[in-house]
């Protein structure tokens, strides 16, 4: 977040790329413009100011370079979080993306154990309630609201993760979304003093759960971290908040977008849905296509330069802000073969969906089961689907932000 450009000049020879997150073109075909990004291995994102790297192999560089890491402080810049309140500021110091090695594997032991696979595994007849829940209610008279659907069932599947009461789920997802608005490189004043109480709010209820599940432990997420303070994995109270803070916004945002793209991109795109129907056992690769096809982000992973070093080709000083932008990088005909096709078969090599290397993304194995099991209940009580009328998207320049989706299903 950031409240103004640096109005820095990028290094002579790199190529200015005039990227519009807010275009209709962003949203409805991004594709086109992703492939002019992709001709040359580094340009400059004028305005947030941003180094942007949009192939796989310089991609996975700057992911792997210990040079380029996630807090600006270590390349000698301020926290874009400086100008926030220290309830706002702690956690986000804390959080995953902010610690050094040490730090980071240590808050992962902690929270290993609630994703390991059997854990997990224990959440399918929980999923599978919440998602035949969620199909109950948004189908009427053969519609289904996709939007209302794809909402419905992230934020109950972490609220079951944390035992989070039925009355804090709304509560919950407005959390997760004003928390996702920090990150927006076009953050105004205006806008943080309206989404900054929203957080703070959250953050607070955060706490409060925390501190009842102290004096009661149960079989929960939360109840997993406190346990590990009697093994010497204890969290301060910053990285508990940025941990769960940022579960519960990648939890829920995500895979709420997600959902609404299996929608448009996979259900009701006839040869694709008859080729998952026919074969069920494409359905876990299909879902991984997806991500990799047609992403619903608009942008990437930032990463800061704590010493002058080449990047993709070109030398580029201390301090210089990367961006390696997912959606550009996974269309990137040398990584893939035949990029632009979608194959339901393909295997997911090289999809960085889910992040990469340490920092990949501790929730994975949950939105992959929440994804698969949403899909395999879609063809178990629908012979088909269509969109009853063409997808809206929303203003977001962070998303491709489906906000009208409106499926006909045939029984």
């Amino acid at each position: 977040m950031e409240f103004s450009p640096s109005n820095t000049a990028p290094v002579p020879g790199v190529p200015l790329f005039g990227y519009d997150p807010t275009s209709a073109e962003a949203n409805a075909n991004p594709a086109p413009i992703y492939a002019q990004m992709r001709r040359n291995r580094l340009c400059f994102w004028p305005g947030p100011d941003f180094y942007v790297v949009s192939r796989m192999a310089d991609a996975k560089a700057v992911l792997k370079d210990p040079r380029l890491t996630p807090d600006p402080r270590a390349a000698g810049l301020p926290a874009p979080e400086a100008m926030m309140p220290e309830s706002l500021r702690g956690p986000i110091e804390g959080s995953f993306q902010r610690l050094g090695a040490e730090d980071h594997a240590r808050v992962r032991r902690a929270v290993a154990p609630a994703f390991a696979p059997a854990a997990i595994a224990k959440l399918r007849p929980a999923i599978q309630a919440i998602i035949d829940e969620a199909f109950e209610q948004h189908t009427h008279e053969g519609v289904l609201d996709g939007r209302a659907f794809a909402e419905h069932i992230p934020v109950r599947a972490i609220a079951a993760m944390m035992d989070v009461p039925m009355d804090e789920h709304e509560a919950f997802f407005e959390f997760a979304n004003n928390l996702s608005m920090l990150h927006d490189p076009a953050m105004t004043p205006e806008r943080f003093a309206t989404v900054a109480p929203v957080v703070v709010a959250g953050l607070a209820r955060i706490e409060a759960l925390v501190a009842a599940r102290r004096e009661q432990l149960g079989d929960d997420l939360l109840s997993t971290l406190l346990r590990a303070e009697a093994q010497g994995d204890g969290l301060s109270n910053n990285e508990l908040l940025g941990l769960v803070a940022m579960l519960i916004n990648g939890g829920i945002l995500t895979t709420t977008h997600f959902f609404t793209f299996v929608f448009k991109d996979l259900l009701c795109v006839p040869e694709r849905e008859a080729a998952i129907r026919a074969q069920r056992e494409l359905i876990p690769t299909a879902l991984e296509e997806l991500l990799r096809h047609d992403s619903f982000g608009k942008s990437g992973t930032l990463r800061y330069l704590t010493e002058d070093a080449e990047v993709a080709g070109v030398e580029l000083p201390r301090g210089s802000r990367v961006m390696v932008f997912f959606p550009a990088v996974y269309l990137d005909e040398e990584a893939f073969e035949d990029a632009a096709r979608f194959d339901p078969a393909r295997k997911p090599k090289d999809n960085l969906g889910y992040g990469y290397g340490r920092h990949f993304c501790t929730g994975a194995a949950l939105a992959r089961l929440e994804s698969e099991v949403f899909v395999h209940t879609a063809l178990d009580r629908f012979a088909g689907f269509e969109l009853a009328e063409p997808v809206a998207f929303g203003p977001s320049p962070v998303v491709r932000d489906i906000v009208t989706l409106r499926v006909r299903t045939r029984s």
